[in-house]
């Protein structure tokens, strides 16, 4: 949670004086999730990027592979590392199962994945709920998922990690429990008062999925804002290959967010004080490369677009 809402910004200054920048790899690189050699190569090569300080990332299977991988990792330099889940089965074992076996298969898998979390040095776990979706819950739903939570955050505060619920879509798309954003925000207080490592990862590529505006669910999220992720969602063609959550990057032509949604979003976030020089933020971009573009040209357009956003941002900020 960020102290203070931000200042006033002067015209020129550097966003990377505000934020940690960085990318997702999993989301740059698709094919890792199904290649453990694939992950395991660019993961190696992603971590050496000059152009991030921070980074999402996950090990592939393979105890040899993980050794390797997590010597690059600490000599990356790289801070503000989290930890994402994106090779646990979510769609088909829920985090918020009823069932007790399926309930102990989940922490099976995640205190394997908690490890090769500590080994990383990561400080953030994101994770989500998983079904079922919100309007098909029970109250048995809720209280497995909460339980979970609380068994979570225990776990990773041996290892001094925060815990990132990332709201998602809840009936557009993935139809996750968690779900609507105000129930995201009661549930994470709630846990909170259990365990203080717990936040938010937003991402806003998800707000219009969920039927939100980005500066409203920023304002709301401030309290417990932790990370944030910045992408692209397409809502209004079920045609394109990217419809729903498929991480197109930003200013992909049918996405919901370009430059003049950066502005928005970027200029919300500096307000709550999320952006700010001296406790700067961690500022995430998931996106999977434009179609018939290298994963460079992408990465390099992205930042592009995000740069503009902010001087536009900011030169909103100071205007009187």
């Amino acid at each position: 949670m960020k102290a203070h809402v931000g200042a006033s910004v002067k015209t020129g200054s550097d966003l990377r004086e505000f934020a940690r920048i960085g990318l997702v790899h999993h989301m740059l690189y698709p094919d890792s999730l199904e290649s453990p050699d694939v992950h395991e190569v660019t993961l190696d090569s992603f971590v050496r990027r000059p152009d991030i300080e921070t980074f999402d990332c996950c090990l592939p299977y393979g105890e040899d592979r993980q050794r390797r991988l997590v010597e690059a990792i600490k000599s990356s330099s790289k801070e503000h590392i989290a930890y994402a889940a994106h090779l646990f089965p979510i769609r088909k074992l829920s985090f918020a199962t009823i069932s007790r076996t399926e309930q102990a298969q989940v922490r099976l898998l995640v205190e394997d994945m908690i490890k090769q979390a500590a080994a990383i040095g990561a400080t953030g776990f994101v994770f989500a709920s998983g079904g079922p979706p919100f309007a098909e819950a029970t109250k048995a739903h809720h209280q497995a998922f909460f339980d979970f939570f609380c068994w979570f955050c225990e776990k990773l505060a041996v290892h001094n990690i925060d815990a990132l619920l990332e709201p998602f879509d809840f009936d557009f798309d993935k139809k996750f429990l968690y779900g609507p954003l105000d129930n995201c925000l009661e549930l994470v207080t709630r846990v909170r008062e259990k365990s203080p490592n717990v936040g938010i990862e937003l991402d806003v590529a998800h707000l219009p999925l969920m039927h939100e505006t980005f500066t409203d669910a920023i304002r709301r999220s401030a309290p417990l804002l932790k990370r944030v992720h910045l992408g692209n969602c397409v809502c209004r063609n079920p045609q394109d290959p990217f419809y729903g959550d498929n991480h197109p990057p930003v200013g992909y032509r049918g996405g919901e967010i370009d430059t003049p949604e950066l502005t928005e979003i970027l200029k919300a976030l500096h307000e709550v004080g999320f952006l700010n020089q001296s406790d700067r933020g961690d500022l995430v971009l998931e996106f999977k490369p434009f179609p018939e573009s290298t994963v460079e040209e992408s990465v390099a357009d992205n930042f592009q677009r995000l740069e503009e956003g902010w001087v536009r941002a900011i030169a909103l900020t100071d205007s009187p």
